[in-house]
């Protein structure tokens, strides 16, 4: 159980950012807290669904990018409309950043012992 909240927590995060990011198309100095609020839902729904999806027995190196990328795409859409594009284009770039944020995680040495940590039974 401590294992998917930390999961949660860190899903979370990634999408938090990248949908930060890209809701103000890269204007950071534009971001508000209702920008703060929307991202949190996103964050919040994305981290559900890949707690959800990680118990799906997937044994693959890229595996957390995957899920991150497929809940992120799917939280954007459910929490808020597009800010630019058509109505699935801010959700693929957020998704795609955040996948991107994953992937990156799982190559650092932080990444691995993340990684470690939520394969580890005894957490």
């Amino acid at each position: 159980m401590k294992r998917k909240i930390h999961l949660f927590f860190h899903k979370l995060s990634l999408a938090w950012l990248s949908c930060m990011i890209f809701m103000v198309q890269g204007n950071l100095p534009a971001l508000t807290s209702k920008h703060a609020l929307i991202a949190t839902r996103t964050g919040a729904i994305t981290g559900v669904l890949v707690v959800l999806m990680s118990f799906i027995p997937w044994k693959f190196h890229l595996k957390l990018p995957i899920l991150m990328f497929i809940g992120c795409f799917a939280a954007d859409i459910l929490s808020h409309p597009t800010h630019f594009g058509e109505y699935w284009s801010e959700a693929f770039c957020t998704a795609l950043l955040a996948a991107t944020f994953s992937y990156i995680i799982t190559l650092s040495p932080a990444g691995k012992k993340l990684q470690e940590y939520l394969d580890d039974p005894k957490n």
